[in-house]
């Protein structure tokens, strides 16, 4: 797999169109190449083209976890983790294309595009789309996104995990393998090299051990549990299971023909009051529009009068503020005294309506429970009881309780009656005569339809042989009839060409005694016959019209005839299918009238025993209603009762608060009338000016004016601009809803449509009449699929019965077998969360990555080697220049972990691509944790694989690798985020 170009337009930092193109110079005849420029300008843009073009994924979106949507343009918002992130803001579309040889050697380009609604750069975003192409054909790839992906990965050779960690490589995921627990670090392996396999293995071993032991416990149990049915009841089961399966694939088509169209019915009359209301609204906001602009204008004349009127109050206010310097201790005093009174004005006030409400609800009350005692009084002869307020209201509450205590009595003993006729309704048995009655109703309807079957049958078998004698008729005439019509075709066809305008032409040039430039005669016999020949091209034309209308009405009535033909066929078959179930014997007429005789009896018999039922259950629910009224009453009665006693009390205490209150607040009132008397002549003074105002609130409320003003202005210019962006954006909606109307209501039209045309009748067209026709086919499938469950039960248990009868000893056999395999097979590698077998498989695997990791650290560094800490997954390091001392992966500094991360993300992409020449390679990665000597081994390393003819792309901003690298894309950052590309 090797790239060959990369173009990008409007992503990220990149506006505009972007090309890297491996097959020129300088990036032809260069090994390695560094992308380079400062932090920002799109270097890993330039990665995330590839990705998105080849897999519609971009590593940096790959570590978003969160759902959290983001604001894109107007109203919209977008995902965070959304691809689509990528395209520049400000542009209306964008696309990352990608030129590679693919595993067939064949060149390929892969484009992924996304653009916004209108190609405007204010749209919402579009879904993304893809777009293959095999440059060698020129053949452009089929498909929905999902199967181009698929078929990308199939001729690149690698899917996004395995291109991941083969043609892009970093080091963070393996410093994370490096350090990570031995669990974790297993579980990474299989990640990163799609060994999961071993997991499963494991859980699937722990899991068969489990089922094998179960199975066997659970056969050795069952075995004495074996019933079998009868031959005659097992046919007569197989029977009523074909009628069931056809009557229930019956009604579920029907059924889903109706939801379809109360889908389509309620959709329509929502989108249609929908635009209603739209419109409405439409109109509302317009008028807005119009009485927001014209009050705009009218306050800004308002805030400019209201200025003017400031400046003349200016002396007015002066000496205001030197009188209200002379009454501030007085006012001081007078409010004090004025808050003492209004409290106790309030508090006698506020004492006096609840001492009237409650005078008012003891009376609604005592009404109310008059009221109850005088229906008692009219039902049962209950002694007169009167409330009123007053000394006789203790004495009747008395009576009024005892009353309720004699009807709870009354009510226990009805309620034990009626109990008594629930035992003797509970002894009819009716679940299972109901039963009985629906078995016989469902037999009495087959039979039915099976009679008017047999009769529909006869019928059409008479019109079909009429059909097929007429078919045979009319088609020996039809043979005939063409061949009349091949004949004059081809007479008209020569006449034609006769008559075509070039040959008149010819003739009307002919002179007599000169040559024709055709023949080269002197002599011109038809140039004066022109007219006779006319007349008889016309009379041609005419015979061929006719022969040609009535051959075309003969094929006609023929296609008609064979479409009734195959109709007619079709009736017949869905008659035979309704008597599918019944032997010639039963199909006769007489047998099924008999049979119909027979259920009519029976049903009449049942129908007494329901009767005896249904009086006793009435006389049931009539006394079950009494006692439910009379319960219904006596709460209420008592309820009422409470609630008057509860007021009484409160009444009373109320009574003695307002007495109380009353007094303290005439010593008050004598108190502020004292003070009231001297405050007066010094505020008839201050009255004059400001119209009593203080100066501070006078100029408070002049700047709140202004303000208040000069805001409502702002806010009527805002609330303008708002109406404006709402009525388009309504607009906008009255489209959308309007097309959506007109195609719901072509919908509608198809469903009549179909109706005349022939098809099964349809129920009314509106959601009442089809919510019904719903309801009904679904309680029909309910009793359908119910049945058809019971049968299939009985017949799949009977299946399971018999196998088990004739194999039970060597099915347990064979079983206690199986079991102990899987135990022993349990106890090598079996785990229920698959760790046992997982550990093992992966030391191998983490084995095979340290020998090819170990051999590009060669290259790297000869210190350091890669070791597996023996009977774990954990990793360690021999140090060379120590004696070969075993060291930690944690006492490793920046630059040897990544050195040794850099040698496991080469050794990995070796180990994925054993099977795959992959001759491009891109490491974003920061060389700046290296020293001078690292970073050689590095660049020696890499120049190592650019000798096994890979072509190496570094990302970094390490300097010496910058002057090292003599082809270098570079990246330059400039105004308002955009960036260039330079290649030299």
């Amino acid at each position: 797999m090797k790239i060959t170009a990369i173009r990008l337009k409007n992503l990220t930092s990149i506006e505009g169109t972007l090309e890297i193109d491996f097959t020129q110079e300088p990036l032809l005849s260069a090994g390695i190449f560094a992308i380079s420029g400062p932090t920002g300008a799109g270097k890993s843009t330039i990665l995330d083209a590839l990705c998105l073009a080849l897999y519609d994924r971009a590593p940096r979106f790959a570590a978003s976890v969160e759902t959290v949507y983001l604001t894109d343009v107007g109203d919209n918002q977008i995902n965070q983790a959304d691809v689509k992130n990528v395209l520049r803001r400000g542009t209306s579309e964008g696309y990352a294309e990608v030129d590679f040889i693919g595993m067939t050697g064949h060149r390929y380009r892969s484009r992924w595009s996304v653009r916004r609604t209108k190609s405007r750069a204010d749209g919402s975003l579009r879904t993304q789309t893809m777009q293959v192409t095999d440059l060698d054909t020129e053949e452009e790839f089929q498909g929905t996104k999902k199967e181009l992906l698929a078929r990308l990965v199939e001729v690149v050779g690698l899917t996004y995990d395995q291109f991941t960690r083969t043609v892009l490589l970093a080091q963070n995921d393996f410093a994370t393998f490096l350090k990570s627990r031995e669990s974790a670090k297993a579980e990474l392996l299989e990640k990163l090299t799609g060994t999961e396999v071993y997991s499963r293995i494991s859980q699937e071993v722990f899991g068969r051990n489990k089922l094998a032991v179960e199975a066997s416990n659970l056969l050795k149990s069952s075995i004495d549990l074996i019933e079998l049915l009868p031959e005659e009841r097992l046919q007569e089961l197989h029977a009523e299971r074909e009628n069931q399966l056809e009557m229930r694939s019956s009604g579920i088509r029907r059924l889903a023909e109706l939801n379809e169209q109360l889908n389509v019915v309620v959709s329509l009359r929502q989108q249609e009051e929908q635009l209603l209301k739209k419109q409405a609204e439409a109109a509302r906001e317009q008028q807005k529009q119009e009485k927001l602009q014209q009050a705009l204008q009218e306050q800004t004349e308002g805030l400019n009068r209201f200025r003017e009127q400031c400046q003349a109050l200016q002396p007015e206010l002066r000496r205001a503020r030197e009188l209200d310097v002379q009454m501030q201790a007085l006012q001081t005093r007078y409010r004090q005294t004025l808050q003492t009174v209004e409290a106790a004005r309030k508090q006698t006030a506020g004492l006096t309506r609840r001492q009237q409400t409650e005078s008012s609800a003891l009376g609604t009350a005592c009404i109310a429970l008059n009221h109850l005692l005088k229906a008692e009084e009219a039902t049962d002869g209950t002694p007169p009881i009167s409330l009123q307020a007053g000394q006789e209201m203790s004495r009747e509450l008395h009576r009024a309780e005892q009353l309720l205590a004699n009807r709870e009595q009354q009510l226990a003993h009805l309620q034990k009656e009626n109990d008594e006729r629930v035992l003797r309704l509970n002894a009819f048995g009716i679940q299972a005569l109901g039963e009985r009655q629906k078995r016989l109703l469902e037999e009495q309807t087959r039979t039915q339809r099976a009679l008017q079957a047999v009769e529909q049958l006869h019928q059409l078998r008479e019109q079909q042989q009429k059909t097929v004698a007429s078919l045979e008729a009319l088609t020996q005439q039809l043979a005939g009839r063409e061949e009349q019509v091949q004949r004059s075709k081809q007479l008209y066809e020569n006449a034609r060409t006769a008559m075509s305008r070039d040959v008149v032409a010819l003739r009307n040039n002919l002179h007599p005694g000169e040559a024709c430039p055709v023949c080269g005669s002197p002599e011109h016999p038809y140039h004066q016959g022109n007219e006779v020949a006319d007349t008889l091209f016309r009379s041609i034309e005419k015979e061929y019209q006719a022969a040609t209308d009535a051959y075309k009405k003969q094929n006609d009535q023929c296609i008609a005839l064979q479409r009734d033909h195959r109709h007619l066929t079709e009736q017949q078959q869905v008659q035979e299918q309704q008597l599918g179930n019944l032997t010639p014997e039963q199909r006769e007429p007489q047998a099924l009238q008999a049979r119909l005789a027979e259920l009519e009896q029976q049903l009449r018999a049942l129908t007494g025993q329901l009767t005896a039922y249904q009086q006793l259950y009435e006389e049931w629910q009539r006394h079950d209603a009494l006692i439910q009224s009379l319960r219904t009453r006596t709460q209420t009665w008592r309820e009422a009762l409470a609630r008057v006693r509860l007021l009484v009390q409160q009444s009373a205490a109320t009574g003695e608060q307002l007495a109380m209150a009353v007094r303290a607040q005439s010593v008050e009132q004598e108190r502020f009338d004292a003070m009231n008397e001297e405050l007066l002549h010094h505020q008839k003074e201050r009255a004059q000016l400001l119209k009593g105002k203080s100066v501070d609130e006078a100029e408070a409320a002049i700047a709140r004016r202004e303000r208040e003003l000069s805001t409502a202005l702002e806010e009527a210019r805002k609330e303008f601009d708002r109406l404006l962006v709402a009525l388009s954006g309504i607009q906008g909606e009255l489209k959308q809803l309007a097309a959506s109307i007109d195609a719901l209501r072509t919908k509608t039209e198809t469903f009549r449509t179909h109706e005349t045309d022939g098809e099964a009748p349809q129920p009314s067209l509106d959601a009442a009449h089809l919510g019904n026709a719903i309801a009904a086919q679904q309680e029909q499938n309910l009793l359908v699929d119910r049945r058809l469950a019971t049968v299939e039960a009985l017949l799949l248990q009977q299946k399971q019965n018999k196998a088990l009868f004739d194999a039970k000893q060597e099915e347990y056999a064979r079983s206690q077998q199986e079991a102990e395999r899987w135990g022993k097979l349990n106890k090598l590698i079996g785990s229920a969360d698959g760790t046992k077998f997982k550990i093992i498989a992966q030391s191998y695997t983490l084995n095979f990555l340290l020998l090819h990791a170990n051999k590009h650290l060669s290259y790297l560094s000869r210190r350091y080697k890669l070791q597996q800490v023996p009977g774990t997954l954990a990793l360690q390091v021999v140090d060379g220049d120590m004696c070969d001392e075993v060291r930690t992966v944690y006492s490793l500094s920046g630059g040897e972990s990544f050195l040794i991360s850099l040698a496991l993300a080469l050794g990995l992409s070796s180990l994925s691509s054993n099977n795959l020449k992959v001759e491009s390679l891109f490491i974003d990665e920061g060389f700046g944790s290296l020293d001078a000597d690292s970073l050689r081994m590095a660049m020696e390393a890499l120049e190592q694989l650019q000798m096994q003819g890979r072509k190496i792309g570094v990302i970094s901003h390490v300097q010496e690798m910058s002057e090292r690298i003599a082809v270098q894309v570079q990246l330059h950052k400039s105004a308002n985020g955009r960036s260039a590309i330079e290649i030299r």
